[in-house]
């Protein structure tokens, strides 16, 4: 569920602090289907529409900064990845194509373009579920950014130097395939960003329960904890670690488990 993965990036997850009684990350389930099955009240359409209507406002300069169809009054910067965007930038000519793996209608393009806008040439390519990629399609597709279906699609079309996945790849059923497409693609840089580990061998499933302030109703859906030495592992296959990061400061819990946010950057190995 691409477009629901940023429930966990700041700063609509400081709202969930206020209720780790009830909501928050809870469960250790054996298979992503199981921990699915546990799930409720997700609206699809329902959350759609109030980020069409966000993003609109965003475009139009009504509003500074949209999440999950929440607006706010100040966009809230993510300086490791700007700061990643423009190195990478600079070492290609002031050019940069970016992949954005789950990027809603553009909420990541919006908050960046304005210290992007001076580059030679930007392309943004958002890679979404079908009915997103048709309303980016219709309302929101120009000369910098566009929607495709999957990766081959994009691909076909375009030769991205970065591969961003932003509080993403817990989300879906089969996170370890996604890293084997994309490791096939040998992108020259691949970025993980607003990453949960846990600090064992194995990963953990949990559901997180999201309280209505969001959408109206309590929602749930299934989250991966990663092992950071699987995820790594896995990477370390055709990419080498550029650096590590802390994507948030804030410490979280699962289950009165601390965790911090993490990000980091891959660099493709030469063949």
């Amino acid at each position: 569920m691409f477009y629901l993965l940023k429930e966990l990036a700041p700063p609509i997850v400081n709202t969930l602090r206020w209720y780790s009684f009830k909501y928050g990350w809870k469960g250790n389930y054996k298979t992503y289907e199981q921990a699915k099955q546990q799930c409720k009240g997700y609206d699809e359409d329902h959350i759609l529409n109030r980020i069409i209507e966000t993003t609109y406002q965003v475009k139009n300069k009504e509003i500074a900064y949209e999440r999950d169809g929440i607006a706010y009054a100040t966009v809230q910067m993510n300086f490791p990845l700007l700061k990643t965007l423009l190195y990478i930038a600079s070492t290609n000519d002031n050019e940069l194509t970016v992949i954005d793996f789950g990027g809603s209608l553009g909420t990541t393009y919006y908050q960046n373009y304005p210290y992007l806008k001076h580059l030679k040439k930007l392309k943004w390519c958002i890679i979404e579920q079908p009915k997103f990629v048709a309303a980016g399609k219709k309302h929101f597709e120009n000369e910098h950014i566009k929607f495709y279906n999957n990766i081959q699609e994009c691909m076909a079309e375009n030769k991205p130097q970065l591969f961003l996945i932003c509080s993403v790849l817990q989300y879906i059923d089969k996170p370890y395939q996604l890293l084997n497409e994309v490791m096939e693609t040998r992108i020259p840089y691949v970025m993980l960003d607003y990453i949960g580990y846990n600090n064992g061998d194995t990963d953990r499933i949990t559901i997180q329960h999201v309280p209505p302030v969001f959408y109206g109703i309590e929602s749930s859906y299934p989250c991966y904890f990663f092992s950071r030495v699987k995820i790594q592992d896995k990477l370390c296959e055709y990419y080498e670690k550029a650096y590590d990061f802390i994507a948030a400061n804030e410490k979280y819990y699962v289950q009165f488990k601390p965790f911090r946010y993490e990000g980091s950057l891959w660099k493709v190995l030469p063949q």
